[in-house]
């Protein structure tokens, strides 16, 4: 196919928003399309074109950016009124990043068959405050020469691709990635607890956490740099965890896999969601498990 040069991009949230804005610093024009309008109006601001519909935002485009929250969200922007699988694909992409069910993103690949276009599985590693740096990491799915095609868009959005395979594969290894990761924030939520019951303060059980092999992302980045710092605004939100470790443990139990952590990590983030801190940061762990450890120490 021709050299991509018009885009749409479909989901505008903080991962979206950034990745839409490092495409326009490039060569590339971007039409967009969110269910907030002001979304819409921070893209047309930062250049681009805002559109009324995921149609819409596709009409002229080469490719088609997915990124949102969840599979149902995917699933209407490609097959809902205005969707975009309603156009004729004349050749062109469809590249979902959002972070969905592997089976999910199989069936969407399948119905983009059936309508003529050709679709990647490019799920998304890294933070909103990465994406914004342009150092996001893609996971690819797909076919080779659709693959081949993405890849001068993928390098004005990031500085990392991993050939993952066909597509279903990227969206299983962004769920591989992500709980591990969630789990990993639960536990070191848990560790700096038990540091702090001890009184050792945090930077220092940070210190000797690091220093180690129990040292992690979390422990080295997210939390120095969210909780502790008192931000606890979304990076990652709590709903969006527990979204994906639901997922996660679905599709371990339907391989047949244990899942203990994953199960346990549920229960702590449905706490966090219950205690109305679900719209911030994972970090935000932290302060609910204190919160709900001295209520417990109160009783």
């Amino acid at each position: 196919m021709a050299a991509i040069a018009n885009i749409g991009f479909i989901g505008l949230g903080a991962m979206g928003s950034a990745m839409a804005r490092n495409l326009l610093t490039t060569r590339y024009r971007v039409t967009g399309y969110d269910l907030s309008a002001a979304a819409q109006d921070r893209l047309a601001a930062a250049g681009g074109t805002a559109a009324a519909s995921p149609r819409a935002a596709a009409e002229a485009a080469d490719l088609v950016i997915t990124m949102l929250p969840d599979a149902p969200d995917v699933d209407a922007a490609l097959t809902g009124e205005g969707g975009i699988l309603s156009l004729p694909s004349q050749g062109r992409l469809l590249m979902n990043c959002s972070t969905i069910d592997p089976a999910e993103a199989r069936r969407f690949a399948a119905k983009a068959a059936d309508a003529g276009w050709s679709y990647l599985d490019c799920a998304v590693g890294r933070t909103a405050t990465q994406a914004a740096e342009g150092k996001c990491l893609f996971l690819l799915g797909g076919e080779t020469g659709d693959k081949l095609a993405v890849g001068p868009v993928l390098k004005a959005m990031g500085d990392s691709v991993i050939d993952c395979g066909a597509v279903g594969q990227a969206s299983a290894m962004k769920i591989v990635n992500n709980y591990l990761a969630l789990v990993g924030c639960l536990a070191t939520a848990e560790a700096l607890m038990l540091a702090r019951a001890a009184s050792v303060k945090d930077v220092a059980a940070l210190d000797v956490i690091n220093g180690t092999s129990a040292r992690n992302g979390n422990s080295m980045q997210n939390f120095p740099n969210k909780v502790l710092k008192g931000d606890v605004s979304p990076g990652f939100s709590l709903d969006l965890g527990r979204k994906d470790l639901a997922i996660a443990v679905a599709a371990m139990k339907r391989e047949g896999l244990s899942s203990f952590l994953g199960e346990q990590a549920l229960k702590a983030f449905d706490s966090a969601r219950e205690e109305g801190h679900g719209g911030n940061d994972c970090t935000d762990l932290l302060n609910v498990l204190s919160k709900l450890s001295e209520r417990r120490q109160g009783d």
